[in-house]
């Protein structure tokens, strides 16, 4: 005989999504992300139909506010990633990119390849300006156990999420009049040698 009672279960393989909201100055972040687009044409990556600046470093030259956000965020991701996973973030990898999705904009359905941790700050977003959908990426999504393989979260001005790179994620279109506008960021866990 079989009997419950001396079963055990253990969850593998999860993933995580940190949300958090952050205080830097919106109104200066934007119009400084307006600037960089009268600089720089779209790259488009995942960008249907916005603007996507190209990819900065922290060696770029950018407007202040942009740069004290990146090294915020950093701080924050390096700290948490720290603490759960007893991991550092490397300094020198980081990579990041402002979005402008107007009316009827989204972004496509992709992941960050070999990315260990993105996050995504939210510097312009009204109600009804598309939430970020995370799709689940496993086997369980050709299964019949599960029935929900997708998590939403809004967009809204001052919010930041961080979740590991290679989960599947959009945004969902932009039905505001209003600009949805966000900068998002590319983290990579710092190898240690053990010579």
């Amino acid at each position: 005989m079989i009997y419950l009672e001396n079963a055990n279960v253990s969850e593998v393989f999860s993933d995580f999504i940190i949300d958090v909201e952050f205080d830097n100055d919106l109104k200066q972040l934007t119009d400084d992300v307006y600037k960089l687009k009268d600089q720089y044409p779209s790259q488009g990556y995942s960008n249907v139909g916005g603007w996507q600046s190209p990819g900065f470093s922290p060696q770029s030259q950018v407007p202040e506010s942009l740069s004290k956000l990146q090294w915020d965020v950093y701080t924050f991701v390096h700290t948490v990633i720290g603490r759960r996973f007893h991991k550092s973030i490397s300094k020198e990898q980081i990579g990041w990119w402002t979005s402008i999705n107007e009316k009827h904009c989204y972004n496509s359905i992709h992941h960050h390849g070999r990315t260990d941790v993105i996050a995504i700050a939210y510097i312009k977003a009204q109600p009804n300006s598309g939430d970020l959908v995370v799709s689940r990426n496993d086997g369980s999504t050709y299964t019949g156990l599960d029935d929900d393989n997708t998590y939403s979260i809004p967009a809204n001005a001052g919010r930041l999420i961080v979740l590991p790179g290679h989960v599947w994620h959009y945004v969902n279109e932009n039905n505001n009049d209003d600009d949805r506008i966000s900068v998002s960021y590319n983290f990579y866990v710092q190898l240690k040698w053990n010579g």
